[in-house]
């Protein structure tokens, strides 16, 4: 049976006195812990805590632990809390940016300047046109908040480990200049998609404000073109190589949305040239459950290659800069220009809140209150001025 003990310290702290596990060589270490508690009975049954962990063989003391260990533990404790693809951006973002550089650093040395040197050091990795620029401020701060959750999670599970992230001031976030979108804008860009295999995605991006996960994942059984409504029920995204279908971003993007007249004439198009293409490649109609958007090899849309694609296409013919994720944002400064309430506009855009919309597209509502304010000015200026 171990044995341990509880001493009070001056501070007003306990410190909880026991036997590590025997190591290989067969000695035995005493271990010195220190813990917040209000009394002696919270200590010692912390203390009998400990004791179990160590007769389970499951007892590793947080200060020998690194950064590293805690990452391992972290990310088992997160699998089936996060969906597969969320978890594996995050792996991603750490193993990247941030175990090469702390990794091995134990808990009880590490400090925010580790944290802080990791943020002014990260460099693109992922394309050979960016790679070993600086990121950008919104990359790094995502860097920040995922070491943030993971010190946080180790506080809450593992004694003495401290979330030293907490107070790393965050990096500024560039403003990048806003996509403007107007009818020229938009027949500039259904121009040059016209007879390309992306035509009728970004038909349906404009038109409907999906994202490109959704459009990948989009079936035809999901599609009434008599009554011209859409149901978002799943979305596309690549895990490990592979594109896999899971559930929509948030409870808010499974939706229903409504489509314009012109996105259910190009559909239809879509339609009867995917079914003579099918026809001519002999695979034969896929039915209900087939894909709306496919490649002309009749294989699965990969959303990043989607989104690769259009950039190609639209530097091809030397369009302004657009991202395939601005023709999104081009539906929402479209439908707010068209008056369409924040209310109707959030639900159509899958977010989980007006609030959200509004963080978003700050910079429309402003346009919108000051066109409000200028319609109330030509309203009242005849009976202002008579006053």
């Amino acid at each position: 049976m171990k044995k341990g003990s509880v001493k009070l310290l001056p501070s007003g702290k306990w410190m909880l006195i026991y036997d590590e596990p025997r190591v290989l060589d067969g000695k035995r270490k005493q271990h010195y812990e220190t813990i917040s508690v209000k009394s002696e009975a919270q200590a010692r049954r912390l203390l009998g805590k400990r004791l179990d962990a160590i007769e389970a063989g499951e007892f590793e003391a947080s200060s020998k632990m690194t950064f590293g260990d805690l990452l391992d533990r972290y990310f088992d404790a997160r699998k089936g809390r996060l969906q597969e693809t969320t978890l594996a951006l995050y792996r991603r973002t750490i193993n990247q940016h941030v175990r090469p550089k702390i990794g091995n650093v134990r808990l009880d040395k590490l400090t925010r300047e580790h944290v802080e040197r990791i943020l002014d050091d990260a460099r693109d990795c992922s394309t050979r046109k960016r790679k070993g620029q600086p990121l950008c401020g919104r990359t790094k701060r995502n860097i920040l908040i995922r070491v943030r959750s993971v010190l946080a999670w180790g506080s809450k599970n593992y004694e003495g480990v401290r979330n030293i992230a907490r107070n790393v001031e965050p990096p500024l976030i560039e403003d990048r200049e806003d996509v403007a979108f107007d009818g020229e804008r938009v027949r500039k860009l259904l121009k040059a998609a016209k007879g390309t295999e992306i035509e009728a995605a970004v038909i349906a991006a404009i038109g409907t404000g999906l994202r490109r996960g959704e459009l990948c994942a989009l079936r035809w059984c999901d599609i009434d073109l008599d009554k011209a409504v859409l149901r978002v029920r799943q979305s596309a995204a690549l895990l490990d190589g592979r594109i896999i279908t899971k559930a929509p971003k948030t409870k808010g993007s499974r939706r229903d949305v409504s489509m314009p007249d012109f996105v259910v004439t190009a559909l239809r198009v879509h339609r009867e040239r995917q079914e003579e293409r099918y026809r001519l490649l002999g695979i034969g109609n896929r039915g209900a459950e087939g894909v709306v958007f496919d490649r002309y090899n009749g294989s699965r849309w990969n959303p990043n290659e989607l989104s690769r694609q259009f950039s190609r296409l639209v530097r091809r013919k030397k369009l302004p800069a657009t991202r395939f994720h601005d023709l999104r944002h081009g539906y929402a400064s479209l439908a707010f220009a068209a008056g369409v309430p924040l209310k109707t506009a959030s639900e159509l855009l899958g977010h989980s809140g007006i609030n959200v919309t509004a963080n978003v597209y700050t910079h429309i509502m402003d346009e919108q209150r000051r066109a409000a304010a200028q319609l109330l000015d030509n309203h009242l200026d005849g009976a202002v001025r008579t006053a």
